[in-house]
């Protein structure tokens, strides 16, 4: 069961995830109120609604969901974190449910979860349960001097507002780093600077683009990822783009909630982090080439089960090259995706 489909089902059943929360719930005008079941010290009895028909809730005297989001999955958040008194994650939004609707320890439902496509539930919960590869992030020395922003990214059309805001310069220094634009990387919170690329300006300096430090692994990050979340979470739907030019210029357009996978493939580390999101939409902007078509049908085969996908067709090479009028205009029956 995907996770669009674990919504539905907790939307149809929301009296009984309000009771195992231990909410007192009334019903009045087809809504739900009761106490916000996440700030401590809630006395208005209808501080809290939540409309089945649009599976959404809000807090009416703390914004509560603008913290945890205003889904059944960010209530679940919210509450189990007051009850423990520390902020917790989706995933244990998640094992909650694996708990309370009897999905057994081996991994088959046993409970009002039960359908015939359980598997995929299943597989999520294994996967988050399952010890994660240990990634310390590491803060690169950075021996570079670089002027942002870049002017040859500037010159190659993008503004150099958007530059500065990514931190992407020209090197001013030798080395390997000569003759290059700089585009750094950060960890997943954003406030580690965990490796650099390279983009070289001028055409002998081969290769085009270059990772530093040598080694870098690139398949355990995603590209402006620590900017990107918050959105993602807002609209429960993650961009998906190959560059990090394609990033700019969607934030350009207006699309906050992109990610970069440093090229056609989403690796089983990146797609592990989106999976711990609380999204259910994933938008497929590959580029427009044999490489980038062969990319689409891989992640349809690989994701297709878990997420809402949408592989809108490009009328340019790649975004990075489109301009700002035909990106709006090719998101334009995406509204409340970004």
């Amino acid at each position: 069961m995907n996770l669009k489909k674990i919504k539905a089902k907790l939307n149809k059943e929301a009296s009984k995830v309000f009771e195992k929360l231990e909410m007192k719930c009334e019903s009045f005008n087809n809504n739900i109120y009761s106490t916000c079941p996440v700030h401590e010290g809630s006395d208005n009895p209808r501080a809290f609604s939540f409309c089945p028909d649009r599976g959404i809730w809000k807090c009416w005297t703390r914004d509560c969901q603008s913290e945890y989001n205003n889904d059944i999955f960010g209530l679940i958040t919210g509450a189990l974190s007051a009850q423990e008194g520390k902020r917790l994650e989706f995933k244990d939004a998640l094992k909650w449910i694996k708990k309370e609707f009897k999905i057994s320890s081996d991994y088959s439902h046993c409970g009002p979860m039960a359908s015939e496509d359980e598997d995929d539930f299943s597989v999520l919960i294994k996967e988050l349960n399952a010890k994660e590869p240990v990634v310390k992030d590491k803060e690169i020395v950075n021996k570079y001097n670089y002027s942002i922003p870049s002017l040859y990214f500037n010159g190659r059309g993008f503004n150099k507002s958007t530059l500065k805001y990514f931190g992407v310069g020209d090197c001013d220094d030798c080395g390997i780093m000569k003759e290059r634009a700089i585009i750094p990387i950060h960890n997943d919170d954003g406030g580690l600077v965990v490796g650099l690329i390279g983009r070289s300006t001028k055409e002998y300096r081969q290769p085009k683009f270059l990772f530093y430090p040598t080694g870098f692994n690139k398949r355990c990050y995603l590209y402006n990822y620590h900017r990107a979340v918050s959105k993602a979470i807002e609209t429960s739907c993650m961009y998906i783009l190959e560059g990090q030019g394609d990033v700019w210029k969607m934030h350009e357009a207006g699309v906050k909630n992109c990610v970069s996978i440093f090229g056609k493939t989403i690796s089983k580390e990146q797609e592990l982090k989106l999976r711990k999101l609380p999204i259910t939409q994933l938008i497929i902007l590959t580029d427009n080439d044999q490489a980038g078509r062969e990319a689409r049908v891989k992640i349809q085969r690989d994701l297709s089960r878990m997420y809402k996908l949408t592989f809108p067709k490009l009328s340019s090479k790649d975004i990075g090259e489109m301009s700002i009028s035909k990106i709006k205009n090719l998101l334009i029956n995406l509204k409340g995706t970004y």
